[in-house]
């Protein structure tokens, strides 16, 4: 049975690659599943065999550490772009959740405005 080692969800091309890199470098067979059209399937690295699949974890939790360590403390105005970014390339999603976020408050404050 395969086992997921690595989501690829909000994951940088450029990261994916690395990941992607480091198992061929290791003979870790594995194949990668995408999330499809509706963006709502698992998109992730997966590799069949337990053994080897116990092996890619260690690895890429090492480069995930080692990455971790590399970075930054971002301030509010990288979080910003980073969402204007993610707004960009996923538009519907941005959409429904600034309405969810607007239908929360609105049924929030709602009763405090129609009790004056």
């Amino acid at each position: 049975m395969a086992t997921l080692v690595f989501r690829l969800k909000y994951v940088p091309e450029e990261e994916a690659d690395d990941i992607r890199q480091l198992l061929a470098e290791h003979d870790i067979e594995f194949y990668e599943t995408s999330a499809g059209r509706w963006q709502i399937s698992m998109a992730g690295i997966w590799v069949r065999d337990k053994q080897q699949a116990e092996q890619a974890r260690v690895l890429i939790r090492e480069d995930q550490l080692e990455r971790s360590r590399d970075m930054k403390t971002p301030n509010i105005g990288e979080y910003l772009l980073g969402y204007f970014q993610h707004a960009r390339q996923n538009p519907a999603e941005a959409l429904f959740t600034l309405l969810a976020i607007g239908l929360i408050l609105s049924v929030s404050i709602l009763p405090f405005l129609l009790s004056s």
